[in-house]
């Protein structure tokens, strides 16, 4: 701004006109045009390439605008991307805890079968017991009726002796 004024007057002075002492009367001073007739050619013209300063605050009252805007958008995504993280640590907890609870339940149902198989083994271990027992009995019975079949005097050939050991090994 400062620029503007000095301007003209260092114009005034190169084509030797001198600053004239401000008079006291108020009347104004009228200006033949024959008079200024070189004035028109030693004015400065406005640059029309360069922008004016009104033009120069619009484009940066534009651009100020639009960086707003894009403040504002950034803002809403850091925000979306604060919520998403928020509900992922959410989910990420539920899961935590769910697979805890898993392991537990997991831990019991091996500790069950565990139980299950040591109760089943030693019910295996009964039964086949039990079955041999079954089967020593059996054979004890076969030789009493044997003796008593003797006694009574019944005939028993070897054949079917030997069918009735058969027969008490091949049962259950």
């Amino acid at each position: 701004m400062k620029r503007m004024t000095v301007l003209p007057m260092v114009i005034l002075l190169a084509a030797g006109c001198h600053p004239v002492a401000p008079t006291t009367s108020t009347s104004p001073v009228r200006v033949e045009p024959s008079q200024a007739g070189y004035l028109p050619g030693t004015t400065v013209k406005a640059d029309t390439d360069s922008p004016t300063a009104i033009d120069q605050a619009m484009i940066w009252a534009e651009r100020y605008t639009h960086m707003v805007a894009e403040r504002d958008a950034a803002l809403e995504r850091a925000r979306e991307a604060e919520r998403g993280q928020d509900d992922a640590e959410k989910r990420a907890r539920d899961i935590l805890l769910e697979l805890e609870t898993t392991r537990r339940q997991l831990d019991d149902a091996d500790k069950m079968m565990r139980e299950l198989k040591a109760d089943l083994d030693r019910w295996k271990r009964d039964v086949l017991g039990f079955r041999k027992e079954i089967l020593e009995a059996q054979a004890a019975e076969l030789e009493a009726l044997r003796q008593i079949m003797k006694v009574l005097g019944g005939h028993l050939s070897e054949q079917d002796s030997t069918d009735g050991d058969r027969q008490g090994e091949d049962q259950p």
